[in-house]
């Protein structure tokens, strides 16, 4: 498979790479991503975040390449066949987060020379799976968060975040809503 063209430049695009946590966050929450950013992890106190977890750990065993770490960036859940790259969640409930995590990490590897692969969100709780592919209008919404996430992390203080009904399951709800 040929690589496609771009949305973004070479330089461009590595001037704004991050990690694939903070693509999902800017979706999710801005506030969650600038506090990420920051260094501030609250993961490890939430009950879903182990038991995705758990999950992640059992699910897909029988696959050789699991955890791939690439420049201290992106951690890819599982890279089945060579060509297919997986993120196991636990919940669909944030299916657009997830999609453009995946479409970063794909959009990533291109930048590295791997050409076009497929990404897969797969929800193994649920019995269900996401294909997930670059398209332009999908790289430009990649390209739109990797943006957005400078952004963010340029902020000299968290930006405000409406309480939502996420918020009662979020590892930071207690440094946002006291």
């Amino acid at each position: 498979m040929s690589p496609s063209p771009p949305v973004m430049s070479e330089p461009a695009f590595f001037a704004l790479r991050t990690n694939g946590i903070k693509v999902n966050y800017w979706v999710v929450c801005r506030r969650k991503l600038w506090l990420f950013s920051k260094g501030v992890r609250m993961e490890h106190t939430a009950d879903r975040v182990l038991l995705g977890r758990l999950l992640h750990e059992e699910a897909y065993r029988h696959q050789g390449r699991r955890e791939v770490m690439l420049d201290d960036l992106v951690r890819i859940d599982v890279v089945e066949g060579g060509e297919r790259v997986l993120e196991v969640k636990y919940s669909s409930r944030l299916a657009q987060a997830s999609r453009l995590q995946v479409a970063y990490y794909l959009l990533y590897l291109r930048h590295m020379g791997a050409g076009d692969l497929v990404g897969e969100v797969r929800y193994p709780r649920e019995r269900r799976r996401e294909e997930v592919r670059l398209t332009p209008q999908v790289e430009a919404q990649v390209a739109e968060a990797l943006r957005g996430v400078a952004q963010v992390e340029a902020l000299p203080s968290p930006p405000p975040a409406p309480f939502t009904p996420l918020c009662r399951a979020c590892a930071y709800a207690e440094l946002c809503w006291g």
